[in-house]
């Protein structure tokens, strides 16, 4: 048996119009002297409101708004209403075209019918760009040309005019002379209007099981309707549109054509465009009540639902008719919430003007529909539930692409083995998806490829995340908020302002202790650093220095070759006998609490700042911090006020603050889930000097492969979604 789907596509082409100037009065005549502009007139769509014939309503045409703009499209030169009138054959302007343009200077023509927007707002529009961004809103666009109160009574349109001598339309707006100089022609032009909304018809066959029955009940609305659109097509042709949407409050029996084998429904709406996955929560559908008979039971009310997705595109096109067939053999929900879904359906697109496309006898639906093209797993092998398919025939499941981001930020591909996507077999139900939980602290993706026997295709992609799992950002630059003595803003890589770049920990006189700042490199146990990445995921770590800089750019100087400067982010989703999970708590001045019950709290979701942000633990009077009362003092200061600086996707400079001393747990976890060397997938070897400072004092590191005693130290934040 032969099984396809059509892709519904309409266009309507009109030859332009007739009119009157600006409101119900006497047209302008055809005169025989030239310097005019006309319209040709070639459409049994220009009528005038009072010969309108309901079968017509979709080709009729009321009214014209005219604009003419210069060839940048910076400037309106003209705008006219203008009403049709069938009895004559050409539409001329209410202009001399030596009163308003310039000689052989080329010009964009608009027009656009029956709109519901008041003459003046097309008056008041001064260039192409606010007429691209000009919209009109129709709360009842579903029933247009019905006579329920308020709902449109003809169709929005719009072209752009072209010179009546061309034999073809221009692909797209073109900008044409509409005056020689020659006082004694006329210039003529043509348009093709197009219509600004969708028509959509469902045919629903009656199945040999049950019978259709005609009574008050029967009717459909529209959930999520699409009723505003721009008056003329999107300027970006990748733009998709963002209409304004509603859920009328009643059935309606508008256009609900019944027959004993056929209900036949037909309604209206506007472009309306919706992201991958989201379909069942933003798409457009058809909530149908069918009553019926079935097994001698009579259903007054029986309710179906159908998902309205054109094809493969997550948007329906302006001025197309998409037409949809499906048969129904049972009764739907007996109350509109939740109604049956329809699946069985067969999508077609075509031009709105001609008709009879029809699905009938070998030519079975084809279909292939998943409820989301996402899924997430937490901690878990299996998930058998959250997948749902319904096709016209049977499916087959490949995985594709398994792979994790490694801890230098690159993709790196892994087997398959062991994952797989099931179902039970049938043409609908759950697709069991079963992937062994990652072992390396790090998420897995995969992709599911679903096929059915007609060749459709849907996509799943898979995230798989372990009880702990770990992401990193490269780091760029690194600086402190304490960098300035004169300046309002601190020192950093993009501004010179006082050119601090280095901290020193000094004895003052009367022998306390304090903080230098400087702006020459090679002082201080903490210097202002700039990241370069290498294609290794590794980096070349630089000091800067504004020092007798007069450019833009400070000097650099080689701090560390073949370094790592990515931050790590831990997500952590259970407490264990070692840790507890929960946000530490701060002192009143915004430290790490040091007290003995916040050391066993490790945050759920925190980050670890880069070695932009180490420490030289041998320099800068460091040593002179020589009990941990005065290291956790001096660390937690330095966090207090660093700043590190990482490149969004965007390319946008984004600057991470907040970071904190960490609790011991953190560190201990840290330093276990670092392993030894470079043997973790998921975070590098951070952590090697002997012992490490938390908020409430030295932690020792057993993973330490240093000979040498050291005490160092690490900044953390807590990283929560805004």
């Amino acid at each position: 048996m032969k099984r396809y789907i059509y892709i519904l596509m309409c266009t309507i082409s009109l030859f332009a119009i007739q009119s009157c100037i600006n409101d119900d009065t006497d047209f302008n005549p055809i005169e025989t002297e030239g310097d005019y502009i006309l319209l040709d007139i070639s459409s049994k769509a220009l009528q005038t409101r009072a010969t309108i014939e309901d079968n017509a309503t979709e080709e009729a045409v009321s009214h014209l708004d005219v604009l003419i703009f210069s060839e940048d499209g910076d400037d309106k030169i003209y705008s006219e209403r203008l009403f049709t009138d069938a009895s004559q054959g050409s539409l001329k302007l209410g202009m001399r075209r030596s009163d308003y343009l310039t000689v052989n200077a080329k010009y964009f023509v608009y027009v656009i019918a029956n709109s519901t927007l008041p003459a003046s707002t097309f008056s008041s529009l001064n260039s192409i760009t606010e007429l691209h961004e000009l919209k009109q809103v129709d709360e009842r666009i579903h029933i247009t040309g019905s006579a329920v109160k308020d709902s449109p009574t003809h169709f929005l349109m719009d072209g752009a005019a072209f010179l009546a001598s061309k034999d073809t339309e221009p692909s797209a707006p073109e900008a044409i002379v509409l005056y020689d100089g020659n006082d004694a022609e006329t210039t003529k032009i043509k348009v093709n209007l197009r219509r600004a909304a969708t028509k959509i018809v469902v045919r629903l066959s009656k199945g040999n099981d049950v019978a259709f029955i005609e009574n008050v009940h029967a009717g459909y609305y529209l959930r999520n309707m699409p009723y505003s659109t721009t008056v003329i097509p999107l300027a970006n042709t990748n733009d998709k549109p963002n209409p304004l949407l509603r859920t009328p409050d009643k059935i309606t029996g508008d256009y609900f054509v019944w027959s004993e084998n056929m209900i036949e429904i037909t309604a209206y709406l506007y472009s309306h465009a919706w992201d991958v996955g989201s379909l069942f929560e933003s798409g457009t559908s058809l909530i149908v009540n069918i009553p019926m008979e079935y097994e001698g039971t009579v259903f007054e009310n029986s309710y179906y639902q159908i998902a309205l997705r054109p094809s493969d595109k997550l948007y329906f096109e302006r001025n197309r008719q998409y037409t949809i067939t499906g048969t129904i053999n049972a009764p739907g929900a007996e109350e509109v919430a939740p109604p049956v879904e329809i699946d069985a359906l067969v999508y077609t697109v075509r031009d709105w003007d001609e008709v009879n496309v029809d699905v009938n006898g070998e030519d079975a639906p084809q279909y292939l529909s998943v409820n989301q093209n996402i899924l997430r797993i937490y901690n878990e092998s299996v998930d058998a539930n959250t997948l749902q398919f319904s096709s016209s025939s049977k499916v087959s499941i490949s995985v594709f692409d398994v792979h994790y981001i490694n801890k230098f930020g690159i993709k790196t591909s892994i087997s398959s083995a062991g994952i797989s996507g099931t179902t039970n077999g049938g043409v609908s139900g759950n697709i069991t998806v079963t992937s062994p939980i990652p072992t390396n602290n790090t998420i897995r993706y995969f992709g599911l490829e679903i096929v059915n026997e007609e060749g459709l295709k849907d996509t799943v992609y898979v995230e798989q995340y372990p009880l702990i799992y770990i992401t990193n950002q490269q780091g760029w630059y690194s600086y402190r908020d304490d960098f300035k003595r004169t300046s309002v803003n601190p020192t950093t890589y993009e501004y010179k302002g006082d050119g601090i770049i280095n901290v020193s920990y000094v004895r003052a006189s009367g022998g306390t202790y304090g903080y230098e700042y400087g702006t020459r490199t090679g002082t201080g146990f903490w210097r202002s650093k700039v990241a370069t990445p290498l294609s290794n995921g590794m980096s070349n770590i630089d000091y800067y220095s504004w020092y007798n800089v007069s450019g833009s750019t400070p000097t650099v100087s080689r701090a560390e070759s073949g370094s790592n400067a990515r931050m790590y982010h831990i997500r952590v989703t259970s407490t264990s006998n070692e840790y507890k999970v929960g946000r530490p708590r701060m002192t009143d001045d915004g430290y790490t609490h040091p007290g003995a019950d916040n050391a066993e709290l490790v945050s759920p979701s925190f980050m670890i700042a880069s070695r932009l942000g180490y420490v030289s633990v041998g320099e800068g009077g460091i040593n002179n911090a020589n009990t941990d009362e005065l290291r956790v003092e001096l660390y937690r200061n330095h966090c207090a006020n660093y700043v590190e600086v990482y490149k969004d996707e965007n390319d946008n400079t984004v600057e991470l603050r907040d970071w904190r001393l960490p609790t011991e747990a953190e560190l201990k976890i840290i330093m276990d889930l670092q392993g030894t060397g470079n043997n973790a997938d998921a975070i590098d070897y951070l952590l090697n000097a002997t012992y490490y400072i938390a908020a409430s004092g030295s932690v020792l590191n057993e993973k330490s492969e240093g000979s040498w005693t050291t005490i160092a130290g690490r900044c953390v934040r807590d990283a929560y979604e805004k």
